[in-house]
Parts: C-alpha cells; structure tokens; sequence
C-alpha cells in the first residue's frame, strides 16, 4: 500500500510547525523577559501541531487495519521523526533551564564525585571540599553553568542512571546541551526499534509506531526543552517485550527505569501480574526488583537530607496540576495539614491501585498489558501534584498499545501552560491557574472518562 496521503501530508504539517518552534526558539534567549518573547504564536503553534496529531489516530486505525505491513512506509515515518528531532539541535530551549543542572552533574560525575553529596550553591560558597573546588573552575570555564542552575542550593533529583546518561553527554562534550541531545536521539532510536518489536509480538500494526514517532510535544519537550525523561521509554517499553518469557531481565529493566525516575516501581505489580501463575518465579521478580532497585537507588537515598533535591521534591513541589489542588481545597475544611494529607492520599490511591490490578484482578490477556500500564501512568500523572507538560512523555511509550483521544486531547492542550509567563508578568496569574489548567485537564479528562466508559461497555 502507497504512503497514505493524510498521513503523509499530516506529518507534514507537523514538521512545519516544528520548525517553525525551531526558529522562534531564537527569539526567546535567556536574560530576556517575556514581553519580548513570541510566546503566543509559540504557544499556538505546538497546540495546532498537536491537534493535527490527533487527527492523525483515524488514519493510524484504517492504515494500519487494511494495510500490509510495509518496512519502506514504516521507515519513511520513522526517518521523519528522527528528522524532527535533530532539528532542535542547536536551538535555544523555549522556557527550560533544568538542562543546566544535567549538564553540570554529568560533569561532576566524570570527575569522580557524587552530585548527590554537595549542591551548586556548596561549590558557589566554598562550602565544599576542597578537592571538589576544582569543579567552580570547570563551571567558569563553561558559561559560568553553576549561576545558571535553578535550585541551587539542593542537591540533585535525578537518580544514578540518569546520572550516567548525563556523564556520557559530558564525556562527548561537557557543558554541551547538543552532547546532551545526542544522547537524548540515541535513547529514541533504541526506543523507535523496541517500539517496533514489541507492536508485533503483541499482534498489532508496526506502523502504530509512527504515531509515536510523530509526537510534537514529546519532540518538543525532549529536544527543545530537553528534559531528561525520554530516557525512561527504552526501558518501559523493554519490560513490554520481556516479560512474557523473561520475567528476571524484566525485574532488571523495570529496576534501571526507577534509576531513572523512581515512579516506574509503581508499574510492577502490573507488569508482573501473569506470573502469579509461578509463585516461585513472581516471588522471586518481586524480591530482584527490590534489591536492585535498593542498590541502585543507594546513592541517593542514602544522602536524603535538608538539602537533597528529592525530599524537597516529594514534600513541596506544586505547580500546574488540576486534580491536586481540588483535593487539597477539599481537605483543608477540616484540616490545617491539607497539603501534607492530600500527598499521603494520592500516594495510597496510586499504590492501592497499582496493588488491586497486579494482585486482584484476573490475570486476563498479556495483549492488554500495556494499555493498563498506560492507564496506571495516566493515572499517576493527573492526580500528581506537579502536571508539567513533559511528564506526558511517560505514557506517550504505550500510547500505540491503545491511542485514546483522550490523551491525544491532552498532549494538543497542555502547552497552554506556557502562557503562564506572560499571564504572570503581566499579573493575570490567576487566568491560567483558574481558566486555562481547568480547560487544558479537564476536557481530555471527559474524553478519557466517555472513552473507557464506552470501552466497558463494549466489553460488558
């Protein structure tokens, strides 16, 4: 079958607006405000590309239905992808700074010390070491990349894998953010081929892959903004493929996942659940899970302090999420502690949740795993206190599995959280906080609720 046309020109679409992000990315350089930034055709222009992925799921579901599955046309979206992600190297990230802080604690990695010990603020001050004085030296010699962390005065968030990637990125060239995206393109690759792989041995089209492949606020948000999250498909995909023969290589990717972010330790016992049929083998997955994790987690968790980057992170981080803040209004009626009992909550709904389905549930078909991990991670990132637009990229991996309108909805939405600069210093804060996160969540929410509500039906 011939490269469908809507596709074909859809993707096209996409690519434009993309590069036209890329060139606007120029206009937004660091120092100046946002008065004089493009930030409302910027903003425009990732929400039309991201309304015209969505349009592409139909053509997804009737290409992929009626077509054979042909390697030139799965290679033709795939190449696009890889196209669009390259074009943001070089470009300057469009309202993102973590950046700075991979990029230093790659280079504090290749020089022997641990990111997790000392904070930016420590090396500033002179509260550090003495042999880790060398390192200010490093940072003046790169921009002066210690001033540009923010948070400085914590420790780094982001676990020991994480770290490695960030030291590869050093190793090819340190303080550089086009280092840094390559290894981003690496890890896509590598995701783009498991994606593939695992498409097939679950009985659907490749060419779904392409969907993925297409995203613009993933492209955006990893090779724009690159955030370091795009690092976690290889691995969650990894575990789809594995863990229907290999449930310990499983354990080992799922563990490697939480060295990246540690939230993917809520999947296992999803991830786990065919093996109840062998309690040897899923008691055993369980207990390796554990261990490695433990083990390659230790180096963070054993400095957790007043300064670490995670306590601050799980105890105080708040910012644009929809249900949170709902939940936490409702609890201060009765009260004082809302904030404090709203993030107890939303964790033992989580762990209840991923609990009831990994070791309640049938065990049903290993076919519509991925949706339920898909629909774990959905669940995770609505009720989190912290809905910032990259954190999609943690379903997006399992979207081919099951693309939902829904989630389509939301990724088109999302970038409405870059108006909140320019609502913000033109002091109508409270038009994003009121309007547009209840607008950007809420909608996709009421697709998402029609969509499963129809699923359940169907099935009933």
């Amino acid at each position: 079958m011939k490269f469908p046309p809507f596709i074909f020109i859809g993707a096209a679409l996409i690519g434009a607006a993309l590069f036209f992000i890329r060139h606007l990315s120029a206009d937004f350089y660091l120092g100046t405000t946002t008065a004089d930034h493009p930030y409302v055709v910027f903003t425009a222009a990732l929400i039309v590309s991201g309304l015209v992925w969505t349009a592409l799921i139909p053509a997804f579901k009737a290409w992929a239905k009626n077509s054979v599955h042909s390697t030139t046309t799965l290679g033709i979206l795939i190449a696009f992808g890889l196209i669009f992600r390259a074009m943001f190297f070089g470009s300057t990230p469009i309202y993102e700074d973590d950046w700075n802080r991979y990029l230093w604690d790659g280079v504090v990695v290749t020089q022997g010390e641990s990111p997790y010990l000392y904070s930016p603020g420590d090396i500033l001050q002179n509260k550090a070491p003495a042999k880790t004085q060398s390192l200010n030296e490093i940072s003046t010699s790169h921009d002066n990349v210690l001033h540009k962390i923010n948070n400085k005065n914590l420790t780094t968030i982001y676990p020991p894998i994480a770290q490695a990637a960030f030291a590869l990125a050093a190793l090819i060239d340190p303080v550089n953010l086009d280092a840094l995206r390559l290894v981003f393109l690496f890890s896509e690759a590598i995701t783009l081929f498991l994606l593939v792989k695992a498409l097939t041995l679950y009985g659907r089209s490749p060419l779904w892959a392409g969907l993925y492949a297409l995203n613009p606020l993933l492209i955006f948000s990893a090779f724009n903004a690159a955030h370091m999250d795009i690092l976690l498909a290889p691995f969650l995909i990894g575990t789809v493929i594995t863990i229907r023969k290999r449930p310990f290589i499983t354990a080992a990717l799922l563990s490697a996942a939480a060295a990246i972010k540690i939230w993917p330790l809520l999947l296992a016992p999803i991830i786990f659940r065919p093996w109840r049929r062998d309690l040897k083998i899923y008691i055993s997955s369980a207990l390796l899970v554990a261990g490695l994790s433990l083990a390659l987690l230790w180096p963070m968790i054993s400095t957790l302090g007043e300064t670490s980057g995670l306590s601050a992170y799980s105890a105080q981080w708040q910012r644009s999420s929809f249900l949170f803040p709902l939940l936490e209004k409702a609890l201060s009626v009765i009260t004082d502690n809302a904030g404090i009992i709203a993030r107890m909550s939303v964790a033992v709904i989580l762990i209840g949740l991923s609990l009831w389905r990994g070791l309640l549930s049938p065990i049903g078909s290993l076919s519509k795993r991925p949706a339920e991990l898909m629909l774990m991670t959905l669940a995770l990132y609505l009720l989190s206190p912290t809905g910032f637009p990259w954190y999609l990229i943690w379903a997006l991996a399992f979207m081919p599995f099951r693309p939902l309108y829904g989630l389509a909805l939301l990724c088109a939405l999302t970038p409405l959280y870059y108006l909140r600069f320019g609502l913000g210093e033109l002091g109508r804060y409270e038009i994003y906080t009121q309007w547009l996160i209840p607008l950007q969540f809420g909608l996709p929410i009421l697709v998402l609720i029609y969509e499963l509500m129809k699923r359940d039906r169907i099935n009933a």
